[in-house]
């Protein structure tokens, strides 16, 4: 499986230490991921973990739309960037999924399509990278079973 990752992030804090360690036990399960991120110590961090390749640092959600190859999904890791996989949705058919935070979704049309569009939902809280892979696996399978029955 081959996952790519949108973060977009400003600052490397605590939430930046996770996004790492996630990307670390996914690469120990033997997955290819490929990382798209706008903090630029966060993108020299991640190019040094084997396995996954760190592409230029991005800016905005458009940006990273351009910016990602082929996978076969994306996780979106913040639903202030959730444009970037509604884009990969509508125009590539690459489903994606959302890191939900603790607030609730909002009114923002924008933001309510996000969630809609996505094809899984990733709590913040959920640090087991088996779980996160249980659920890209689904989203790509439920995604592939819609576009056949099309």
């Amino acid at each position: 499986m081959h996952i790519g990752h949108i973060n977009l992030a400003k600052s490397f804090n605590g939430a930046g230490e996770h996004f790492v360690s996630l990307v670390e036990a996914l690469r120990e399960q033997g997955v290819k991921q490929y990382v798209l991120v706008r903090n630029i110590a966060l993108a020299k961090r991640l190019d040094l973990v084997e396995n996954v390749t760190a592409g230029p640092a991005v800016r905005s959600a458009v940006m990273a739309y351009c910016l990602m190859p082929h996978v076969d999904v994306v996780h979106i890791h913040d639903p202030s960037d959730g444009q970037a996989g509604l884009l990969l949705t509508l125009t590539r058919s690459i489903p994606f999924v959302l890191t939900h935070r603790d607030d609730a979704p909002g009114r923002n049309p924008l933001t309510q399509a996000v969630y809609r569009r996505s094809s899984g939902i990733i709590y913040q809280s959920d640090a087991d990278a088996a779980k996160h892979l249980r659920i890209y696996r689904h989203a790509v399978e439920t995604w592939r079973e819609a576009a056949l029955s099309s």
